[in-house]
């Protein structure tokens, strides 16, 4: 198992947790962040991983910044760890996930096509 594949697995396995346990949500995206942006492996070329530490750096961030806002902000993290659960390994479908989360959920802009 390289890199990449060993800290997806070990993403999804705090996923499956948030789904599965009564553990909070925030705490569990905390470690999700913490495995995707501290151990990116960089020589296999797996951006989803890039990707998802944008994700979870944001929806940590909203919790953060306005504490009033946990319960909204727990459960879109749900949502995010349910629908990421199904695209996972289905590299098309993982991209149509972080392409969503990152634009029309998160609000990043889009990079500009280049021109050719």
């Amino acid at each position: 198992m390289g890199d990449s594949e060993a800290l997806r697995a070990a993403v999804s396995a705090r996923a499956t947790a948030m789904l599965d346990s009564n553990a909070s949500p925030y705490d569990l995206a905390l470690e999700i962040l913490g495995l995707v942006s501290g151990g990116l492996p960089v020589d296999d070329g797996d951006e989803g991983l890039y990707s998802l530490a944008l994700i979870w750096g944001e929806l940590t961030d909203r919790i953060e910044l306005r504490p009033a806002a946990t319960d909204q902000v727990e459960r879109c993290m749900v949502t995010a760890v349910r629908e990421w659960l199904t695209a996972e390994g289905d590299r098309e479908a993982e991209a149509r996930y972080l392409d969503r989360w990152l634009y029309n959920v998160l609000g990043y802009e889009r990079p500009a096509s280049p021109q050719t």
